[in-house]
C-alpha cells in the first residue's frame, strides 16, 4: 500500500454498464462461493529468489491429485489482510493451488508503507520457483496477484519479462511507478475511481501506452483504496491514507479477476 514515488495527481475515471447492487447481490454470492471443495491452507517456507533466508506463506489447493494452475497472492504495505485464509480458500475453491506470500514474518517487520520494499519481487519469484517443483502445479500456469504494495510488485513482473508468469493482477496498484513500461502478459487492472492512494489516473495513462487486448483495465465508481478488505470498514485512516471497503465494487472485482483467471490459466 506504499504510495507511488511519482507525485499523487488529479483522476478522473468511468466504469460503463449498468449495474444494481440488490437485483445482482444474489448472482454474484453464487460466482464467488461456487467451486470445487478446498483443503485447509497450510504453512510453507520457501527461499526468496536471489536473497536467501526463509520466506514464509500460506497455501491452499483444491482437493484432488491435479495438477491445478496457481496463482501467488502479494500483501498491501500492511502485511496479510485479516481475511488471508478465507481469499486462498476462495481461490483453491475455483480450481488454483493459492499461495499468499508473507513478506514480513519472517523479517520482523509490521508495515512498509514509507519505503521502497526492494525483497518484495524476489520474494515473488521464490514463490514461484517453490510452485513450480510441486507435483500438483502446472508450471505454465501461474498468475501472480497484487493488491496495493502487492500490485505494484505484479506490475512490475508484468513489466520485467515476466519469466515463469502467464498473467498478472494489480488491484489498485500505483501505476505511476512502472509509468513508461510495456506489460508483457495479459494484465488485469482494478483500481476505485475515488483512490487517492494511486489514482485511477495514472493506471489509465499507463493503459493506454499498451498494445491492444494486453490490459483489461476496470474503474469501480465511487470506490476508494482498498475497496476489497472489510477490515477497514466505511472508511479507516492509516499512515495518512484513506483506506474504504466498498462492497459491490469488493464483489465485482472478485467476479472479474476469476473470469481472467479462467480466460489465462485454465487454456
Amino acid at each position: 500500500m506504499r504510495p507511488p514515488t511519482q507525485p499523487l495527481r488529479l483522476k478522473r475515471s468511468a466504469l460503463p454498464g449498468f449495474f444494481h447492487p440488490r437485483l445482482a447481490a444474489a448472482a454474484l454470492f453464487g460466482l464467488l462461493a461456487s467451486g470445487a471443495p478446498a483443503e485447509a491452507d497450510e504453512l510453507v517456507s520457501f527461499a526468496s529468489a536471489g536473497q536467501g533466508g526463509p520466506i514464509q506463506g500460506y497455501l491452499s489447493r483444491p482437493k484432488g491429485a491435479g495438477p491445478f494452475p496457481a496463482v501467488i497472492l502479494l500483501h498491501t504495505c500492511l502485511g496479510l489482510p485479516a481475511e488471508r485464509a478465507s481469499i486462498g480458500e476462495r481461490i483453491a475453491a475455483w480450481g488454483y493451488v493459492a499461495l499468499f506470500v508473507d513478506d514480513f514474518a519472517t523479517r520482523g517487520l509490521k508495515e512498509t508503507c514509507a519505503v521502497d520494499f526492494q525483497p518484495a519481487l524476489p520474494n515473488a519469484y521464490g514463490a514461484l520457483a517453490y510452485l513450480g517443483r510441486l507435483s500438483y502445479v502446472v508450471p505454465g500456469r501461474i498468475a501472480a496477484v497484487g493488491f496495493s504494495q502487492g500490485a505494484d510488485t505484479a506490475l512490475k513482473i508484468a513489466a520485467g519479462g515476466a519469466a515463469g508468469f502467464k498473467a498478472a493482477a494489480a488491484f489498485y496498484p500505483p501505476c505511476a511507478n512502472v509509468a513508461g513500461a510495456m506489460l508483457d502478459i495479459p494484465t488485469l487492472i482494478l483500481v476505485g475511481a475515488n483512490d487517492a492512494v494511486t489514482p485511477a489516473a495514472d493506471c489509465a495513462g499507463l493503459v493506454k501506452r499498451q498494445a491492444p487486448g494486453v490490459v483489461k483495465f476496470v474503474v469501480y465508481p465511487g470506490a476508494a483504496h482498498a475497496f476489497d478488505l472489510p477490515e477497514f470498514g466505511a472508511g479507516t485512516k492509516v499512515m495518512g491514507m484513506l483506506l474504504a471497503y466498498d462492497r459491490n465494487a469488493a464483489q465485482r472485482s472478485w467476479v472479474e479477476l476469476r473470469g481472467f483467471l479462467a480466460a489465462r490459466l485454465k487454456r
